[in-house]
């Protein structure tokens, strides 16, 4: 067998490295893997040994259990190109089932395993029948099992690089990430669960069974009854063996070839995705009617979550009949929210305009001709919109309509009878977001105005409390006849344990955000840029679990892009590579503020226009003061820092005003009465 080569490029991706990086390895380490030699001239090197190799040194930002995975995968490419991608996922799918089942390793023939294990062929049978010959299919199954720890994982794994291995059209009809996690905390299957019993999620429309699957996490697989329909036999022992490999016991599970079936009037949670059809024969009637045959089944208290094109579920219609079943449906009282989605929620189709329906038997009252209308189309469905969307839909379907006048942070709630339904006009918020929030801002903008030169009243009086308590800042400074102090480096200072350096994490850019439990300090708050950017606990804990964060008076210092250095007062932070952390020793004779001070000054920082490379954090020099001088320096600051702080926070409502102020005057909608007879 050929093994699978990789170029430079390929290398850095996978070690999740920048390129060059590769290239210091070849360089700094003479047991990288050779390259071989390519047609065109490119430089090459055999998969399996730079996998390996990046397992044996622990290179990189790549887990182990990834690289193992991928080790794995390079192995299976040359299967799939020879034998057909769809043809060797489904095989290997099946012995890992049979493995699970049997728990013991595969026989060389595992066909009479099969046949004890799976007699009825609902699981995994007529894939092994009809399984390639491969070399060692026990010896692939245990490698996979090796590199992912579990046969559940391997199988996720396997099916996750269907496309790689020559079986593309299985993730066709995938949906994103993002989408799957909105669908999960809009159903919120765990607080239907009881302490002893079961709960039931179906799926009409099942697929490959991936978006069942994908409700799974955090819930106890052994509580779940799981039915599907699927007529495709394939694909359906497929779905069979994705929730038997995720743990659900399989007479937990029932997967059928005939459609909607009255074991769905029994489901507590439906989610399903309406069957893709081409622009050119796709009738929204159809759509919708699949969905009343849903909302028929739809037991008392059970919720439906559908995916399906906006062209039938928001979009303008054109069709009589489509018209009367679509507001049929709305004014049915069965459908909660509407969430029009953003361009590519189905990765496999880019063009395919999405939205999302959410459905229940007997809302709540409060709910009654009313809908939650949400328009995501202009949004990035990431976390942040993912979670405020989420809160929305469980919030109003729990509550409906708030005593204490809370909005959809992601939509508007509307009358049903403002969406022109008879007319077929497309489900949009009756106004423009945009102009809705204008309108109201202009509105509100001579209170704001009002407000801030309340508290800028209030930041004048503590500036003048301030004076008259302390007197005028007075440093008493006179010119000094001693000794110049000496200078050291940061070096010597952390030799001498009186300086300790701490590392800054590499954060994935995913993790960090406007929200989170603990701030991020990183290059581009060390050089004087003001980005409020957070970090979740739970998030810094399971991904980075060896992060240090920072005490109260510790430095973050930068050299990239330029010399830069941060006091952090309140401590609680995690610093951000390519930035670093100093702390102080308790009772050294230079405080943080006074180091502060001095590395802001410090002339050895700037780099030459010329240099290949910046300054070095280590040989950076400050003057060594005695303690008695680093006291007075100190105190000095602090008067300094103090009043600076209440001349800021003056500048910074000053700067609030202003932008009030120009911004009502500019749209016509502000004035004033002052220097008037008004």
């Amino acid at each position: 067998m050929t093994d699978e080569l990789m170029s430079s490029g390929e290398i850095a991706q996978l070690a999740q490295v920048e390129r060059p990086v590769v290239s210091t390895w070849r360089r700094r380490h003479l047991d990288f893997p050779a390259p071989v030699s390519s047609p065109g001239g490119q430089l090459l090197f055999p998969a399996d040994e730079v996998i390996a190799w990046l397992l044996d040194r622990r290179l990189g930002n790549t887990d182990p259990e990834t690289l193992r995975a991928e080790r794995a995968l390079h192995t299976l490419s040359t299967y799939g190109r020879e034998h057909g991608g769809r043809k060797l996922v489904l095989s290997l799918g099946a012995a890992l089932c049979l493995r699970e089942m049997s728990g013991r390793i595969l026989p060389p023939d595992p066909l009479k395993a099969a046949q004890r294990f799976d007699p009825d062929d609902e699981f995994i049978l007529s894939d092994l029948q009809e399984a390639p010959a491969l070399a060692d299919l026990p010896g692939m199954v245990e490698q996979l099992i090796e590199g992912a720890y579990d046969a559940g994982r391997a199988h996720q794994f396997l099916l996750g690089s269907a496309a790689r291995l020559g079986w593309p059209e299985l993730d066709t009809d995938t949906l994103t990430p993002h989408l799957v996690t909105l669908i999960r905390q809009a159903v919120d299957v765990p607080s239907r669960l009881t302490e002893d019993g079961l709960i039931s999620i179906a799926d009409p429309y099942a697929g490959s069974g991936d978006l069942l699957t994908a409700l799974l996490p955090d819930l106890d697989p052994d509580r779940l009854i799981v039915n599907a329909v699927q007529p495709d036999p394939v694909l359906a022992r497929l779905v069979r063996r994705r929730l038997l490999l995720a743990g659900v016991p399989e007479y937990q599970v029932e997967v059928r070839a005939d459609d909607l079936n009255d074991d769905f009037s029994e489901a507590d949670v439906i989610v399903t995705r309406l069957p893709y059809q081409p622009t050119e024969s796709r009738d929204p009637s159809e759509d919708l009617n699949k969905i009343s045959d849903i909302t028929d089944r739809l037991g008392r208290g059970r919720t439906a979550v559908v995916v399906g094109p906006a062209a039938s579920l928001v979009d303008d219609l054109r069709e009589p009949k489509a018209i009367r079943r679509r507001r049929d449906l709305l004014e049915g009282g069965l459908v909660e929210a509407v969430v029009r989605l953003p361009g590519g929620t189905y990765p496999g189709r880019p063009g395919y305009p999405a939205a999302l329906w959410v459905l229940t038997r007997d809302p709540v009252p409060s709910t009654k001709g009313l809908l939650l209308l949400a328009d995501l189309s202009g949004k990035a469905l990431d976390d942040r919109v993912v979670e405020a969307a989420a809160g929305d839909i469980v919030l109003w379907r729990a509550e409906g309509i708030r005593r204490d006048g809370h909005d959809p942070r992601t939509g508007r709630i509307v009358l049903l009878e403002e969406l022109g339904l008879n007319n077929g006009s497309a489900l949009r918020l009756p106004g423009p977001t945009s102009v809705t929030m204008r309108a109201q801002l202009a509105m509100d903008r001579p209170a704001l105005i009002g407000e801030v030169e309340r508290r800028l009243a209030d930041a004048e009086k503590a500036t003048h409390q301030y004076k008259d308590e302390n007197g005028p800042l007075d440093t008493a400074a006179v010119q000094h006849h001693g000794k110049r102090p000496t200078e050291v480096s940061l070096r010597s200072l952390r030799t001498a344990g009186r300086l300790r350096e701490l590392p800054g994490h590499r954060l994935l850019p995913e993790h960090v955000g406007p929200r989170g439990t603990y701030r991020v300090l990183g290059a581009a708050e060390a050089t004087g840029q003001r980005p409020r950017r957070w970090i979740d606990r739970l998030t810094l804990a399971a991904e980075y679990p060896h992060a240090i964060l920072t005490e109260p008076g510790d430095l973050v210092v930068t050299t990239v892009p330029h010399w830069g250095v941060l006091l952090d007062e309140e401590g609680v932070s995690v610093i951000e590579f390519p930035a670093r952390g100093l702390r102080i020793k308790k009772g050294d004779a230079l405080t943080p503020r006074v180091l502060k001070a001095l590395l802001d000054t410090a002339r050895n920082t700037a780099r030459s226009p010329s240099a290949v490379r910046g300054p070095r954090l280590h040989d950076v020099t400050v003057p060594d003061l005695t303690r008695e001088e680093a006291h007075r320096l100190d105190v000095a600051l602090g008067r300094i820092a103090e009043r600076e702080r209440l001349l800021q926070r003056q500048l910074d409502l000053l700067d609030e005003m202003r932008e009030l102020a120009v911004s009502g005057f500019a749209d016509g909608t502000l004035t004033t009465l002052y220097g008037t007879n008004s």
